[in-house]
């Protein structure tokens, strides 16, 4: 255990034997940036702290599928250019796709392409996190008619092991499902999501989360008319057993129904926590384009007014756009983030409103300023909470010099900036830029993944921001190891006494659920340090006490039948 922590120690310290997370957020961590542009980014957290991240690349000439996987500490674990999971032919533009972590922490991985004809098809991969083909070189193919035209795939992991894929199938939603072994468990014919056929309705962009006993939550749209301009515009959701029947309405909820939107517009669904979802739209019943949102609980029952909470009341004179929402389960709030434009679209800025549990906004009914309107505008908004505390990541695209810049906020449950009181710039270089994708791992440490434009057409950067707002070397749960330990272990901190942030070391011995609290000396908890799933092996976090007065503080941590407690000393 020394060697391997010698070895770490080494690896931190020098930055000319890897690549890792880059305390400079001018530079940034290369994840490839080769001949050819590196498009349309996705990333998603691992329960060890790292992340995968994948990508659509033309160095060859042609889009390729690319993959790589970081572990905590920013470190490439598969081949520097990145693993290549399909050179299989494309179609000439690119439609969306998705990736997504399962409780192996292998990769699953969903796109189209053109291989089995002229329309573009379907197909899954899953990788294991040794860069293993789990499926088969060529991945699994989801469709049962290559013949038809297909895009848009999303991956959800269900809460017994499998996987749930839906995609836009011509006009109809596709379903398909996966075990892990790789077999389609409902056939070679998906599930379909029809719309009613006797006003030709469609449907498209279908998305989903993972809810309770294998069940799985889907959210898509449905329209008449083209897809350009369409009528009778309707948001839909439905939960499904893992059998793949409807649980709540027949055949399904209607989420909204009074307004319209942009055929393009893309619709997001998002957990809450609780097995339920979390559901964001934007749309126009009269006047300008306006936000909203709705939450499901698990059975079905809607948690704010029927057909959704406006985010803002701004008025004739502002236009509302492209929602990101995150739920914060320890309070039962839903924080909401848009795009907000004068009616000429000269002016733009982020804001964004705090619900209760019962969608009464909490904040000004006109919502609150966090990046006020100027002439930048800005894309690929998202958003995550971690404990009482709401993170909120963007690409600024500035208009003089039509640059891009990584920005990101934190903000406490008031609303007030934290990270110093302002918006901070993970990705610094003045460069064009495209579009980014975002992960939080369990110890609050966010994951930027994004097409940056400093060489070439693009390459694709990553960078970390830590729960404190700082950048590199991580500072809240680091993997020390991959190898099992013989025993469960809890370290006294260091140092120890402390002022204002101490190092916890602890081993687990088997793949287990690890709990970290801090009390007072009067036994009242003050801080929930871990809270997660955990692979077999060595792990250090760091706690901050910033906000804890000095004194004597104890730390207790519960793996299975192993628990023990040790003391630790906070002098400021």
């Amino acid at each position: 255990m020394k060697k391997i922590i010698l070895l770490l120690l080494i690896v931190i310290s020098s930055g000319t034997l890897y690549a890792q997370w880059s305390s400079n957020p001018a530079v940034n961590l290369t994840i490839c940036d080769t001949t050819g542009d590196q498009v349309l980014p996705k990333i998603a957290a691992t329960s060890d702290g790292g992340c995968y991240i994948g990508w659509f690349d033309a160095r060859g000439g042609s889009y390729a599928v690319y993959l790589q996987k970081l572990n905590s500490l920013g470190i490439k674990q598969f081949p520097a250019g990145g693993l290549l999971i399909s050179n299989n032919p494309q179609s000439s533009s690119l439609v969306d796709w998705d990736l997504a972590v399962d409780d192996s922490n292998c990769c699953v991985l969903s796109f189209t392409d053109t291989r089995a004809g002229s329309s573009i098809n379907p197909f899954a991969y899953r990788i294991s996190p040794s860069g293993q083909f789990l499926w088969g070189a060529n991945g699994i193919a989801l469709t049962d008619s290559v013949a038809v035209y297909q895009a848009n795939p999303k991956v959800i992991c269900t809460s017994d092991g499998n996987f749930i894929i839906p995609w836009q199938y011509s006009n109809k939603i596709g379903v398909q499902k996966i075990s892990k072994a790789g077999t389609k468990v409902w056939g070679n014919v998906p599930l379909m999501v029809i719309g009613n056929p006797g006003i030709n309705e469609k449907f498209n962009y279908p998305a989903g989360v993972k809810s309770d006993n294998g069940n799985f939550i889907l959210y898509w749209i449905g329209y008449t008319g083209s897809f350009i301009s369409p009528a009778n515009y309707k948001l839909y959701t439905q939960k499904y057993s893992p059998a793949g029947t409807g649980l709540w309405g027949s055949p399904q909820d209607t989420i909204w129904n009074l307004g319209n939107a942009q055929g393009t517009y893309q619709p997001s669904i998002y957990p809450d926590g609780n097995n339920g979802a979390v559901y964001v739209w934007q749309s126009y019943v009269t006047g300008p384009t306006v936000c909203y949102v709705q939450r499901k609980n698990s059975a079905g029952a809607i948690q704010f007014p029927v057909n959704g909470s406006a985010v803002t009341t701004t008025g004739a004179t502002m236009l509302n756009f492209a929602p990101a929402a995150s739920y914060m389960p320890s309070t039962g709030e839903t924080f909401v983030f848009w795009q907000r434009k004068n009616s000429l679209q000269s002016v733009i800025g982020v804001y964004g409103q705090k619900f209760s549990a019962t969608g009464t906004r909490l904040w000004a009914d006109s919502g609150l300023a966090v990046k006020p309107l100027d002439g930048n505008s800005f894309a690929s908004l998202s958003s995550f909470t971690k404990d009482t505390s709401v993170m909120g990541y963007y690409m600024e695209i500035v208009t003089a010099g039509n640059t891009g810049l990584a920005k990101a906020f934190k903000l406490n449950r008031d609303g007030v900036l934290q990270w110093g009181g302002s918006i901070i710039t993970p990705g610094a270089c003045v460069s064009g830029k495209g579009r980014m994708s975002t992960a939080i791992n369990s110890s609050g440490m966010s994951m930027l993944a994004f097409q940056d434009n400093r060489n070439d057409a693009g390459g694709m950067y990553a960078q970390n921001i830590n729960f404190n707002g700082t950048f590199g070397a991580p500072t809240g749960i680091i993997n020390l190891s991959g190898l099992a330990p013989e025993k469960y272990l809890l370290s006294q901190n260091y140092p120890n006494p402390f002022n204002p942030s101490t190092k916890i070391k602890f081993e687990i011995a088997k793949n287990s659920l690890v709990s970290i609290k801090i009390f007072d000396v009067l036994g009242r908890e003050v801080k929930n340090l871990v809270n997660d799933n955990f692979k077999a092996g060595s792990y250090e976090v760091t706690f901050n006490a910033s906000e804890l007065s000095s004194g004597a503080y104890f730390y207790k941590m519960v793996s299975g039948d192993f628990s023990q407690i040790k003391k630790l000393m906070l002098l400021k």
